[in-house]
């Protein structure tokens, strides 16, 4: 069997896709939907999907459901910026609504699963906002009409 040039190995590198380069899993997912994770987080520039946005969703999610209570009030995020605003955990989850969008049907299947439990434990755990469906300003999803920590009228996120 004929061997490769070096030449022809140096520009096999040179052309491998930088998210293949970012090391380990995505949390609770296996290596193979991390990596279809990654290739589509890179390779599209919305304002919800960005590098490393599926994990942060995730862990923020993760996180609010680790705070003590039995009721949850979703609470604004003090930035509006893409990375800032995951402090709110509804727009954590419409980054995961994004994301699964983009995903081909196995790492799809997947997040989907992963992000069902997330959905079960949120409709548990926080309570509906009767005012909700009248505002112009929320997506027409179900977590996005929840009762928000204080606030009458949330703004919108995003651009």
């Amino acid at each position: 069997m004929p061997r490769k040039q070096p030449g022809a190995l140096r520009a096999a590198q040179q052309r491998t896709a930088e998210w293949l380069f970012e090391p380990g899993r995505i949390h609770r997912l296996s290596l193979s939907t991390s990596a279809a994770i990654r290739r589509v987080e890179h390779e599209n520039d919305g304002y919800t999907v960005f590098p490393d946005a599926t994990a942060a969703a995730l862990r923020r999610c993760h996180s609010f459901f680790g705070l003590p209570g039995r009721t949850l009030y979703p609470g604004l995020a003090d930035c509006p910026c893409r990375g800032c605003s995951l402090k709110d955990v509804t727009l954590a989850r419409d980054v995961l609504d994004d994301v699964l969008a983009l995903l081909p049907p196995r790492p799809q299947a997947e997040l989907g699963r992963l992000v069902a439990r997330i959905d079960r434990e949120l409709l548990r755990r926080t309570l509906p906002d009767p005012r909700a469906p009248g505002h112009p300003w929320r997506r027409e999803v179900w977590w996005r009409m929840r009762l928000y920590d204080g606030v009458i009228d949330p703004p919108q996120y995003g651009p």
